[in-house]
């Protein structure tokens, strides 16, 4: 499951900008946004129906907690960034990259203090050249 949901991501992602820098500029971004939670429901009730351990929706709504709001309201700025972002003229793997490389600078310290993860002499190694990424691709 480990390199499985690695998989996952990358098909996903690379749909999702593909998808996202080919909306059309003259449908609004909060239309866009609506028509792709709406297929995001669907899909997941139909999927949430085949899990083979679902709980029932009413056991399921006591079980959440604050964070599953907050992932919703993320959705909604990430989707609505990255459509004005590409609608600005970002290229799909400038944008990424960028995106992808601040939130790393954000979430390796949140990790380690609110989650005690730790990171090797590498991981910061890995960070730095990144950056060297970014300055060299002139973002």
């Amino acid at each position: 499951m480990y390199y499985l949901s690695l998989i996952i991501a990358a098909l996903s992602g690379t749909m999702y900008h593909i998808s996202q820098k080919s909306i059309n500029p003259k449908v609004s971004p909060y239309f866009s946004i609506i028509i792709s939670y709406l297929v995001a429901l669907v899909l997941s009730l139909i999927l949430f129906y085949f899990d083979k351990n679902r709980v029932s929706i009413t056991a399921s709504f006591r079980e959440i907690n604050w964070a599953s709001y907050g992932v919703g309201i993320a959705i909604v700025g990430i989707e609505l960034s990255f459509l004005l972002a590409y609608r600005s003229g970002w290229d799909i793997g400038k944008m990424n990259l960028a995106y992808t490389l601040i939130l790393t600078l954000i979430l390796v310290p949140l990790g380690m203090i609110f989650f005690k993860e730790h990171h090797s002499f590498r991981t910061f190694i890995g960070i730095g050249v990144s950056i060297l990424g970014l300055l060299i691709m002139k973002i």
